[in-house]
């Protein structure tokens, strides 16, 4: 165990602090989003980067589809986890992060009247708002589509979390100079699973036979009883 704030956590739980975060933290980093701006050893002092004249909807809807990448990256991770309980309290831990961070983000948005129409925010505060509600709503529909029935369970407590998930994926779908196909597809699929009355007569969600507990499956192998070998005492029946 690691103990950190007096608070014990387990090693699964340290893991989601350098797996999960990371990810959920869709601000705008200098170094990662743009190393050839940063680390120049050979100077001392230099002009403070203006990220304002740099990103704009076309630069960063290429950060975005990296970021997508990521999310992919940690759905694979939670699939990796044979232990149900294990998976199922870091998707919690991740869940609860991502409806955090869409009712705040989305706030700020709101607040300040970002819309598709409007120009790329010039404010850091805005820009790392815009793009952490962006990528947090799909990352959202990646774990809801994978995972619905954990997911569910998940968010019975969380009343109004329907109605905020198809508010936040309605906006985001309206970012179109930013959302890869992929994403505009996953989103598209996500208002159906969540909605059932949006459901097209041939809807199908193509991740759900992927989510299974892996103590079922085991349970099922052991079922299964294999025919015994030998010689029967019950006589065979001809048929006449």
């Amino acid at each position: 165990m690691i103990k950190i704030s007096k608070k014990s956590y387990s090693g699964v739980e340290c893991l989601l602090a350098l797996v999960i975060m990371p990810v959920l933290c869709g601000t705008f980093d200098v170094q990662s989003d743009f190393p050839l701006f940063a680390g120049a050893a050979d100077v001392e002092k230099g002009p403070e980067l203006d990220l304002s004249k740099i990103i704009n909807y076309n630069v960063y809807s290429k950060i975005f589809v990296r970021k997508r990448e990521e999310h992919k990256l940690l759905v694979n991770h939670f699939q990796s986890i044979d232990d149900y309980a294990k998976r199922y309290k870091l998707m919690k831990l991740g869940i609860d992060e991502v409806i955090r961070v869409i009712r705040e983000e989305g706030g700020k948005l709101r607040g300040n009247r970002i819309t598709a129409d409007s120009e790329f925010p010039k404010i850091q505060e805005l820009m790392n708002a815009l793009a952490q509600f962006l990528e947090n709503t799909c990352l959202f529909g990646e774990i809801v589509l994978h995972f619905p029935d954990m997911s569910y369970r998940m968010l019975k407590s969380v009343t109004d979390w329907r109605e905020l998930l198809t508010q936040a994926l309605t906006y985001t779908e309206t970012f179109k100079q930013v959302l890869d196909d992929k994403s505009i597809e996953l989103l598209n699929l996500l208002n159906q699973e969540i909605n059932e009355d949006q459901r097209t007569a041939d809807y199908v969600n193509p991740y759900r036979d992927q989510e299974q507990d892996p103590s079922d499956a085991s349970k099922k192998k052991k079922g299964k009883t294999k025919p015994k070998k030998g010689p029967s005492l019950i006589p065979p029946k001809n048929e006449l």
